[in-house]
């Protein structure tokens, strides 16, 4: 007996009668859509978070510049670099922590002062525009200034916390070497 040549055979079988699944089935598209609400309903949470400590980190990374460009000013400039830190009301009424550099040209200086513009040996220049840091963060410290010399070393020891919220860092230096470094705080 034969078969006859108009009966599919196995390979055919699933080409022509198998069906594959196409497309979601409801069950799978209503828990992708779970999925997606709850992470845009964290993501909020978690940026605020993230840019509450990006901030204080930045802050506290930009006071540290601060005052290591103060003091490797004063050691090339061969001058006195003096760095304050205040409150100041900013144009929109806020007020916020700035800090700002004076200079005091040494006498082997050029006739400029530390940050270029000229001056006499013996008079201060302010730096143009004071260095703002974000309202919410908070300067707190043994002192509101430092003096650093032409030698590198400073006129105090310096213990800064820069703070917001539950988030701090502490900026310290050291008066003799004129070591500048910062620390976490728990």
């Amino acid at each position: 007996m034969s078969i006859p040549s108009d009966l599919p055979t196995t390979t055919n079988v699933t080409a022509c009668c198998g069906r594959r699944r196409r497309g979601v089935t409801l069950v799978e598209a209503l828990m992708v859509i779970m999925v997606l609400t709850a992470s845009m309903v964290a993501a909020p949470r978690v940026g605020q978070l993230f840019s509450q400590r990006t901030t204080v980190d930045q802050d506290s990374a930009l006071v540290l510049r601060t005052l290591r460009l103060a003091r490797e000013t004063a050691v090339l400039r061969k001058c006195s670099v003096t760095v304050r830190w205040r409150w100041l009301r900013d144009d929109e009424g806020t007020y916020r922590t700035v800090l700002d550099l004076t200079a005091t040209p040494g006498v082997y200086s050029d006739g400029r002062d530390a940050f270029g513009a000229p001056s006499s040996p013996g008079a201060n220049t302010w730096m143009s525009e004071p260095i703002e840091l974000h309202p919410e963060v908070r300067v707190r410290g043994n002192a509101s200034s430092i003096v650093f010399t032409a030698t590198g070393s400073a006129n105090r020891d310096l213990e800064l916390v820069v703070s917001r919220d539950a988030t701090s860092v502490d900026v310290n230096v050291q008066s003799a070497s004129g070591n500048i470094y910062k620390t976490a705080s728990p």
